[in-house]
């Protein structure tokens, strides 16, 4: 039996040590991951967290710049490394508060049903990483006892048995390429998880700017609705006086009734894009909140302006200023970078990671394992023996060049995917910034016109009609007209904010960058053209 333990002893201190590479293996040289792989985590180490808030100070040192790798996955927005809802974040409660932009995007990234569903692939992709780092094949013991043997003689003899103990040995390496493709792997539905939770920023923000210019669609409405019901009440006073015709006050009270239907209207409207938001972020049906800024007042930077405050904020260079031409290649450059760090781009990059990895596992499969151990036997003269026992399969039906062509198949259609989808990507941000930049600058050429209020435009022309200078038809003309004018501005603001939107989602650059603060300085009274 010392033989026995002898050869137990040997095939656990071989087991230890398998080799990765062999001199015999043919498997290509792979490039590194364009990132690095995901750190090892204890058990007990939660693998979802999310950072504390969006659009935080920290945020906005993460902005990509010229250098660095482009395929970094660096959001901009509240993420987390694998994604993950946030435990210590709060969000809207089930009380009245006024909810912010940042608040409610802070909020989707914690609550959204789709985000939750998106992320359940984190751990799943983490596992997957763990089981890819272990090697996959374990000693083993095969034993053989003939304990019923006799002599010639018809006496019992010793015992003849056999013991062998195999060890499987990967001589191409093998787990390497494994462990790399599973890398690759979580890379990418790291990748797709950002990319949803960037997907869901952007939609936040269409969401609130669309209930914003539904808000205010719904106070001009019931401001005209007010100051028609006054004007009501004006005309049938002059009519008692004798100072007015029957008509005029059937004109105003058709007009009242209009306005009070437009109002309803526009209230409905109000409340369906509330809806739309607060499913969207999957807040509670009796939460009472309502949407807090004057977006009337924002001002909103040029892209470039943005940009050159992150990229080129060294006091030897100058930034590529507010102009956004065909010629400005060093803004279009910082565009460009802005695209190459996108979420889904940075997952199709892995994905080709990926596939290049599985065609060197494949490649590496070529090369047959190896089943070696020592051996020990004893037959019935008590003759005992020492040997090796190995087995290899022969590629001979089965040569492994299939399957490389198989993955090289699929390693061309990946990089062809990753290529065409950033083409994709850098045609939707040019789109995006040229859209938000034309809006931008109509909003800055006709905000100042904006900036007083509405009830203060309605006046001059009701003191008119009071002091008997202009009649009721004429004051309905100047309040369609100015509340139509009104409108249109909440169109071009409406618009500029979606492609703000636009924006966020194609470069990853968050709305709340591009605003500030600033309010707008109305035009001087005595500038106004009177009537």
């Amino acid at each position: 039996m010392r033989g026995v333990w002898l050869s137990v002893l040997l095939a656990a201190t071989g087991c230890r040590a398998v080799a990765e590479t062999g001199s015999g293996s043919r498997a290509p040289k792979i490039a590194p991951l364009a990132t690095p792989l995901p750190s090892e985590r204890t058990a007990t180490a939660p693998d979802s967290e999310i950072v504390q808030a969006a659009f935080s100070p920290e945020q906005a040192d993460a902005l990509p710049t010229d250098g660095g790798d482009a395929s970094t996955v660096g959001p901009r927005w509240a993420t987390s490394q694998d994604g993950g809802a946030s435990q210590g974040e709060p969000v809207v409660p089930a009380t009245s508060m006024s909810l912010t932009l940042e608040a409610a995007v802070r909020t989707a990234l914690a609550r959204n049903p789709d985000l939750t569903v998106v992320r359940s692939g984190g751990p799943v992709a983490q596992a997957m990483y763990q089981v890819a780092k272990t090697y996959p094949f374990n000693p083993q013991f095969q034993t053989q006892v003939l304990p019923f043997t006799r002599n010639r003689n018809g006496k019992d003899a010793p015992v003849s048995q056999q013991h062998v103990i195999v060890q499987t040995f990967e001589l191409a390496g093998q787990r390497r390429f494994r462990t790399g493709a599973a890398a690759a792997n979580w890379q990418q539905v790291r990748g797709t998880i950002l990319a949803a939770e960037l997907l869901s920023v952007a939609q936040t923000e269409r969401l609130f700017f669309a209930a914003l210019y539904q808000r205010d669609l719904r106070d001009i409405a019931k401001l005209l609705a007010e100051q028609n019901e006054e004007l009501v009440g004006v005309t049938e006073r002059r009519l008692k006086a004798g100072l007015a015709l029957r008509a005029d006050a059937a004109l105003a009270r058709l007009q009242a009734q209009s306005a009070r239907r437009q109002q309803s209207l526009a209230e409905a409207n109000y409340e369906t894009a509330l809806m739309a938001l607060r499913n969207f972020l999957a807040l509670e049906e009796d939460a009472e909140w309502e949407l807090s800024g004057q977006w009337t007042g924002w001002q909103w930077q040029s892209v470039a302006d943005v940009l050159r405050d992150v990229d080129y904020n060294s006091p030897d260079h100058q930034g590529p200023g507010a102009s956004t031409d065909e010629e400005d290649a060093a803004f279009w450059l910082s565009v460009r970078s802005l695209v190459a760090r996108r979420p889904d781009v940075a997952a199709a990059r892995a994905a080709v990671a990926m596939a290049r990895e599985n065609l060197a596992l494949a490649d590496a499969l070529r090369t047959p394992n190896l089943q070696i151990g020592p051996m020990w036997q004893r037959d019935d003269s008590s003759t005992q023996f020492w040997g090796v026992q190995g087995q290899m399969d022969i590629p001979v039906v089965n040569t492994g060049k299939p399957l490389v062509q198989q993955r090289w198949a699929e390693l061309r259609q990946q990089q062809m995917t990753a290529a065409r989808l950033e083409e994709k990507a850098l045609l939707e941000a040019r789109a995006a910034v040229r859209r938000y930049e034309r809006a931008r600058r109509l909003i800055e050429q006709s905000q100042a016109e904006f900036a007083s209020n509405l009830p203060d435009a309605f006046q001059p022309f009701e003191e008119q009609f009071q002091a008997g200078q202009i009649d009721l038809l004429q004051v309905f003309a100047a309040r369609a007209a100015l509340t139509q004018s009104r409108q249109s501005f909440l169109g071009l603001l409406n618009e500029l904010t979606l492609a703000a939107a636009d924006v966020t989602q194609a470069t990853g650059l968050p709305a709340q960058f591009l605003m500030t603060d600033r309010a707008p300085q109305p035009i001087p009274r005595d500038e106004v053209p009177t009537p």
